[in-house]
């Protein structure tokens, strides 16, 4: 069996003019134009749903963005299942993690091509409702990784989520320990569009406020899609000399964004840096990066296409599939465990 894999290439930003936490006019403006784009192809995608035809082989899989140490695992582990279960899959993306219409115009290709299932992990929860509704009831199987949708699961649509809420337990702790339980500190890439990423930051600060009282939070800022726009919130944190002994980014992203910052403020000894998804190897080896909250997306993928399987064939599977995350540091990222979950060689027979 077969994989088709789809190679991304950069794409240039553009660096932000706001600098404060508050939602600015022009931010506000920005997200209400691209969600009615998004959700104008939703519509569209209505309209081009046929009936749905088992009589191919081939599953789609949809990730967030390709060509990350994010998302790739998850290829490699819905791979390696399809060619037990005699499967084809379809991996395709956009570049991009904000492109939500792209995500919309690649369901309505594979619905249009009459494919056997669906696995997509959405790029902000509210546009891709109405889709992927539809879809599933018009009796095509289902299955979304990472984000709740907020749709009952059913026998035709079952989730496979990252367990955000330890994770941000997890670094939480992991704050309190390399702080002695004492400080300061900034939180980076908060994403009110992905209902995961406000999961991590709710679960974080009331772990924090619950088991290390004398830490403070003193300064929040919203997330991008771009890393230069989370580098210069970054490095705008630093400009202004806040007294901030750590900063906690919710994406990876965010991590990458913020690691920059530190780099050209050479604070990467004195502000110890706790990411989420895994993205910047190096840093975290070499010490830049304190520790990552990895989401274990090679089995992600692997238990998205077992379910898929059992969705095909009328079995009952799991509606919600939660998956604990790894807390990810210099002195374990080389251990089997951590290095199954980096396994990105979805053309190897498993």
């Amino acid at each position: 069996m077969s994989s088709r894999t789809i190679s991304c290439s950069p794409v240039a930003y553009v660096k932000p003019y706001n600098r404060e936490f508050l939602i600015s006019s022009q931010y506000v403006s920005r997200f209400i134009a691209r969600r009615n784009k998004a959700l104008i192809a939703a519509l569209q995608l209505l309209l081009f749903l046929p009936a749905c035809s088992r009589r191919s082989n081939t599953i789609a899989v949809i990730p967030r963005a390709c060509g990350t140490a994010l998302w790739e695992p998850e290829h490699a582990g819905a791979t390696h299942v399809a060619r037990r279960k005699g499967f084809n899959v379809y991996w395709n993306a956009s570049p991009r993690e904000d492109d939500v219409e792209g995500q919309i115009d690649f369901l309505e290709k594979v619905v249009a091509r009459g494919y056997a299932g669906i696995i997509i992990t959405p790029d902000q929860t509210l546009p891709l409702r109405i889709p992927i509704r539809r879809i599933v009831s018009g009796g095509l199987p289902m299955v979304v990784v990472g984000t709740n949708l907020g749709i009952a699961p059913s026998a035709k649509l079952s989730y496979v989520l990252n367990d955000d809420a330890a994770g941000g337990q997890m670094a939480a702790r992991r704050v309190g320990k390399i702080l002695n339980g004492r400080g300061s500190i900034a939180i980076l890439g908060i994403n009110p569009q992905l209902t995961g990423i406000t999961t991590r930051e709710r679960s974080f600060e009331n772990t924090l406020e619950q088991e290390y009282p004398n830490i403070r939070v003193v300064a929040r800022r919203l997330g991008y899609y771009s890393v230069p726009q989370e580098q210069q919130v970054a490095e705008d944190i630093l400009h202004l000399g806040m007294a901030v002994d750590a900063i906690v980014a919710l994406s990876h992203i965010s991590t990458r964004g913020a690691f920059y910052a530190l780099v050209e403020f050479d604070k990467t000894r004195a502000i110890k840096l706790i990411g989420f998804d895994q993205d910047l190897m190096v840093p975290i080896r070499s010490g830049g990066i304190d520790s990552v909250v990895m989401e274990r997306t090679y089995d992600m993928g692997r238990i998205a296409m077992e379910d898929m399987d059992g969705q095909i064939h009328d079995r009952s599977v799991p509606g919600m599939s939660v998956v604990p995350p790894i807390l990810m540091t210099r002195e374990n990222m080389d251990t089997p465990e951590i290095r199954a979950q980096l396994t990105a060689n979805w053309w190897a027979a498993q």
